[in-house]
């Protein structure tokens, strides 16, 4: 088998209006720019090619397209190749009888647009349109390892680790017209070198390894991968050939925890999305590669890939690098009914991505409960399609906070994880940990990890007196030193993901004076930032020995004793000012000291032979005032006995007068935005119960300026009316 790219030379065009055409590399999307703003471009791009061939007899030829959101249809010389439905895994079409020899055109219609039965359809993140991961064309024998069968190689390799310490190794390859006079070699190879060998019919390409004293799959300890090298031959020509690495380990979870190879590993890391400043979802191999480097350096031994099924590169890395991967569908917030395009989906993540060690579960759903409709079950039938699919590994799903514990949604995976953001948009930071420990005393045999945890902290946004909501880089590393230190104490959560390593584009979102982004990332959406919570669970995670002055260059309140915080992953800290030595400290991961502040310092701090150093400006400020929230709020009056938009929506909720404002406050914000041409959210019982420990001040920032002050102060005087 060839396989030859297609990625040069495009021509690109925007379907409707009078739209220029382009000429494009890929990977490619048309969201690069506008991927930021509430309207960016949603519809059909069409892209076109030529290119010569000139065709081999005997060779057939398959279109392999890495992906393409969210529906493409393929033409190849005026003629239609085939449809895919869903916008994040890979598919190939036959084109073998659409093709000719010398010039041929390729056509591709890829529509971004919402659909019916198609997922996802609303979620927090923009969804980026175009051929985002590169098309190749394969020349293939007649005689071959099948290409047809949901994008795998036509191979399945099922490595099992036995209690006993051996192994055996299933080969099982799906040959495409199969010949007696042809055979299938399988050799198994380690550390470079030949540990096993088998060749079977061509008609029954099945073989099984038994492995005395193989090598595991450890995770970061020692991530040691087997290659299988299949070859279908006639004793002289390679008629078709296959190299797929695997791994031997065994993975399992219980209410204690996460257990790999019969050890316990709690799992510590985070999420991840794919798009990067610039690029959105179209990012090259080396982006990515950089990716994770940035991973490898905090020393996150865990990666929930959110919410769909990312590029091979991403599951290749994690393998080679011994990070174990929470994979998933993008079955988001809402169900629509569309049970076939969820389920083909999971086939094809599951299919496509079976032989990586790395992957330890299968997602079958986040927030599925956050707007209207009965997703389980569809959830049922996904975790029934995951067993029959590959019963060797466990399900897994996100749940929303205010999911009932113990309802059937919740119960529908093997193992279940929350969402929770207490700290940041309700509640404190430690009403986490009085979470964890009342659902560990009322379900002691189930697992329960955190899938999502975070708050929002802008690259560049300081605050002298962090609080929560002041969308600080100072409220954020102090959210995250809480919750660190919850999670290390409770070592029975099986896993917790951080959300999100990267900063991403969220178009409809308009917070903190930033549109368009989630800003809860440890490192900035351009990577040119690693925020200060980055290196906090660096020192957590990391072996690697490391200083770091939190906050860098700043300002503090001038002739205050200034604090400076510093992270480390070594025993003792020492702080210079100037050139004198001020004192050490000796602590575990967070190391504070308090210096007076008149004049511009500079300072360093060391720790082993690491050091770094940073500038302390003072501030003007003799005392910090309120937060821009507090600020903005101040002046709408809070009548004593009476309702206002400083109380929490749960309390205005609880009163009959309350409950009615509020229905009809939704009605008017409803027709507001459709007379503007937006379309607002359908508002379900789970996102009510979660907004119902916000106060309405809190919620009325988080919708940033889209809300006018006209709105805010008549809702407050209306709510000033009624009696608590």
């Amino acid at each position: 088998m060839k396989r030859e790219s297609l990625n040069i030379g495009w021509r690109f065009r925007l379907e409707g209006g009078l739209t220029h055409i382009q000429t494009v590399n890929l990977p490619h999307t048309w969201n690069d720019k506008d991927g930021t703003s509430e309207h960016y471009r949603r519809g059909v791009g069409i892209y076109t090619k030529t290119f010569t061939l000139y065709k081999c007899i005997g060779a057939e030829y398959y279109l392999e397209f890495g992906a393409a959101f969210s529906c493409a249809q393929v033409y190849v010389n005026k003629a239609l190749a085939g449809s895919h439905e869903g916008g994040f895994s890979l598919f190939r079409f036959n084109v073998t009888k659409l093709l000719k020899s010398g010039e041929n055109e390729i056509e591709v219609r890829v529509d971004s647009a919402d659909r019916q039965g198609i997922y996802p359809h609303t979620a927090d993140f923009t969804f980026f349109g175009g051929l985002y991961r590169g098309v190749n064309l394969i020349t293939a024998s007649e005689t071959r390892f099948d290409l047809d069968y949901f994008g795998s190689d036509g191979v399945k390799i099922t490595p099992v680790l036995n209690e006993s310490g051996d192994a055996t190794v299933d080969v099982k390859a799906y040959i495409t017209r199969p010949r007696k006079d042809l055979k299938v070699n399988i050799a198994l190879y380690c550390l470079g070198e030949k540990t096993d060998e088998m060749q079977t019919e061509c008609e029954n390409a099945h073989a099984v390894f038994r492995i005395t004293s193989p090598h595991i799959w450890q995770g970061k300890a020692a991530p040691l991968m087997y290659e299988a090298r299949l070859t279908i031959t006639d004793g002289i020509r390679k008629w078709d050939e296959r190299n797929i690495k695997f791994g031997i380990r065994r993975a399992a979870v219980d209410a204690d925890g996460f257990i790999l190879n019969g050890k316990r590993l709690p799992l510590r890391g985070v999420a991840m999305h794919q798009d990067r400043a610039g690029s959105g979802w179209a990012v090259s191999g080396e982006e990515r590669r950089r990716d994770f480097e940035l991973i490898k350096e905090l020393g996150a031994n865990t990666l929930r890939l959110a919410h769909y099924q990312h590029a091979p590169q991403v599951y290749d890395f994690a393998d080679a690098e011994g990070i174990c991967v929470w994979t998933e569908i993008p079955f988001i917030s809402r169900y629509d009914g569309g049970d076939e395009n969820a389920l083909l989906q999971m086939r094809e993540l599951i299919v496509q991505n079976y032989h990586h060690p790395s992957v330890v579960c299968w997602g079958i759903g986040n927030e599925v409960t956050m707007q209207e409709g009965d997703p389980l079950p569809l959830l049922k039938k996904l975790s029934a399609l995951c067993r029959e699919l590959d019963p060797g590994r466990f399900t897994v799903q996100a749940c929303f906070t205010a999911e009932d514990t113990d309802s059937e949604v919740s119960k529908a995976a093997d193992v279940t994880s929350y969402n929770h953001y207490f700290g940041w948009y309700t509640g404190d930071t430690q009403d986490n940990a009085e979470w964890l420990d009342a659902f560990r005393a009322a379900y002691p045999d189930r697992a329960l990890g955190l899938s999502e945890y975070g708050c929002e902290g802008i690259a560049g946004r300081h605050s002298l007196c962090p609080r929560r909501g002041d969308y600080s880089l100072e409220y954020q590393a102090e959210y995250h030193e809480q919750m660190a230190k919850i999670i290390a104490e409770r070592p029975w959560l099986w896993a917790t993901h951080i959300w999100n390593m990267f900063d991403f584009a969220s178009a409809f979102r308009n917070e903190g004076g930033v549109k368009g982004m989630n800003n809860k990332g440890l490192v900035s959406y351009d990577r040119s930032v690693k925020k200060d919570s980055f290196y906090l669970y660096k020192a957590y995670w990391s072996k690697e020995p490391f200083v770091h002055i939190a906050g860098g260059e700043r300002r503090a309140a001038e002739g205050d004793r200034c604090t400076i915080k510093v992270y480390s992953n070594l025993p003792e800290v020492t702080l210079f000012v100037g050139k004198d030595r001020w004192g050490s400290e000796t602590g575990d991961k967070v190391f504070t000291f308090e210096v007076p502040l008149k004049r511009t310092l500079r300072v360093t701090v060391t720790a082993g032979d690491c050091r770094e150093e940073a500038k302390i400006y003072p501030s003007k400020k003799k005392k910090l005032g309120e937060d821009d929230e507090v600020k903005r709020f101040s002046a709408y009056p809070a009548p004593e006995g009476k309702f206002s938009i400083h109380d929490k929506l749960a309390q205005i909720m609880a009163n009959a007068q309350g409950k009615a404002l509020v229905e009809e406050v939704l009605k008017e914000a409803e027709e507001y935005l459709a007379a503007r041409g937006k379309r607002m959210p359908k508002v379900s019982h789970a996102m009510m119960k979660m907004a119902g420990g916000m106060k309405v001040t809190r919620i009325i920032s988080m919708l940033g300026d889209s809300v006018p002050e006209e709105m805010v102060e008549k809702l407050n005087t209306r709510l000033n009316a009624i009696e608590k």
